[in-house]
């Protein structure tokens, strides 16, 4: 069996050596909030939370800073996880469904505990679609690390039949990356103050998408 594992990591290898080669023929166009981009400057430890549907340029874009990234508990989040490990990241495998909670508290521990910035999709692994979940709340109320809200945006760009209409930009697309001002979750927040503050990154996020998807469009 050892083989077949090492001939499938040779695979996954050499497919994101190509993800790398296709990606990097695009011409980003960085947005960054001035109080999100203090932040990064001081190396200040952050959560990153965005759309699932900019989930493959977002770990490519981020693939050089180091971070606790929650991925899917399913089988389909295990390609993920392995590519994850190879970009030199800490995957932490969980969803709304399996495991949710536990990768919450895990993902927090390694905040506190390994200095680690964070990664999470907002709308989950199975959606709805650009709601956002709790589990970046939590992750920020728990830690008192802040959000930082993600938009993502490429013409043009190739969608997936999916329930997120996952987002693939095409050779040398425009691509927008808007990072959104930092969210802060007080440490006793609760009940209907839990609902404020994830309506509260939902608007970000929508607000950061919005933003990418009109630079994006931009033909300068």
């Amino acid at each position: 069996m050892a083989p077949k594992c090492n001939n499938n990591d040779r695979r996954l290898r050499m497919l994101l050596r190509m993800v790398e080669a296709w990606l990097s023929t695009c011409r980003l166009v960085l947005d960054r909030h001035p109080l999100s981009e203090e932040l990064l400057a001081q190396d200040q430890q952050v959560i990153v939370a965005l759309w699932h549907s900019a989930l493959i340029y977002c770990l490519f874009h981020f693939r050089r800073y180091p971070a606790a990234i929650m991925v899917s508990g399913s089988k389909d989040g295990e390609w993920v996880a392995k590519a994850l490990e190879i970009w030199g990241q800490k995957p932490v495998r969980g969803s709304k469904l399996k495991g949710g909670l536990v990768a919450i508290r895990e993902m927090t521990r390694l905040l506190k505990e390994k200095k680690m910035n964070a990664g999470i999709v907002a709308d989950g692994s199975k959606g709805p679609p650009c709601v956002a979940q709790k589990g970046a709340i939590v992750l920020a109320r728990d830690t008192g690390f802040p959000i930082i809200p993600i938009g993502v945006s490429a013409r043009p760009a190739y969608y997936f039949n999916s329930w997120d209409r996952l987002m693939l930009p095409l050779p040398f697309s425009r691509v927008a990356v808007v990072y959104g001002g930092p969210l802060y979750v007080a440490r006793a927040t609760r009940g209907t103050r839990m609902e404020d503050a994830r309506l509260q990154l939902e608007r970000e996020l929508i607000k950061a998408s919005v933003r990418a998807k009109r630079i994006a469009r931009q033909k300068r």
